[in-house]
């Protein structure tokens, strides 16, 4: 099982995902797990492109998803009621943003069970891009800070807070986890 995590965008894709989980009475194992994470720029000019770009890298980075067993969390565009949040709704970026994840889900045929989609205040909280940030390179031991796309560090935070909600812990996600403060709902 397979579960893929997006930070979605229309020009720089965040993604995380980890690969080999297994899950039976004894809870979730990941001894033959895969972990792996980054970004892909989206180089096509129209919206149709740019969404099959983005299922294309899916596949070629990430192997694609199953439908049947394969779980993808995507973080869900909210309206923010600011200067900011005004011009991005007018400017149909809100919108692109939820096109790219029913666009990834309708594409691997996922099962509604198998689609989550958080809000960044639900994922994270009401904290900045830039505590995220801080938080991750933390978490994961990083110090060239500036040298990782923000969209990244957004799907792996994403990423490892949905495995820790899910009670999704086995040696890989756990090792990386277990310093990621708890984010009650």
């Amino acid at each position: 099982m397979k579960i893929l995590a997006i930070d979605p965008s229309v020009n720089e894709v965040g993604w995380a995902y980890v690969d080999g989980l297994v899950h039976d009475d004894d809870g979730w194992h990941d001894e033959d797990a895969d972990w792996k994470w980054g970004h892909w720029k989206i180089a096509s000019n129209s919206l149709t492109f740019k969404l099959k770009e983005i299922t294309e890298w899916i596949i070629l980075e990430a192997g694609g998803l199953d439908h049947e067993e394969d779980w993808l969390v995507c973080e869900w565009p909210a309206y923010f009621d600011g200067m900011k949040g005004h011009v991005s709704a007018k400017m149909g970026h809100t919108i692109n943003l939820a096109a790219v994840d029913a666009y990834i889900a309708g594409y691997f045929r996922l099962p509604w069970q198998n689609i989550h989609l958080l809000t960044a205040t639900e994922w994270k909280g009401n904290v900045s891009k830039e505590i995220t940030r801080m938080r991750f390179f933390r978490h994961m031991g990083i110090k060239q800070i500036y040298k990782i796309n923000h969209n990244a560090v957004d799907a792996v935070m994403m990423l490892l807070t949905f495995c820790k909600r899910k009670n999704i812990t086995g040696q890989i996600v756990s090792k990386i986890m277990e310093e990621i403060p708890h984010l009650e709902r």
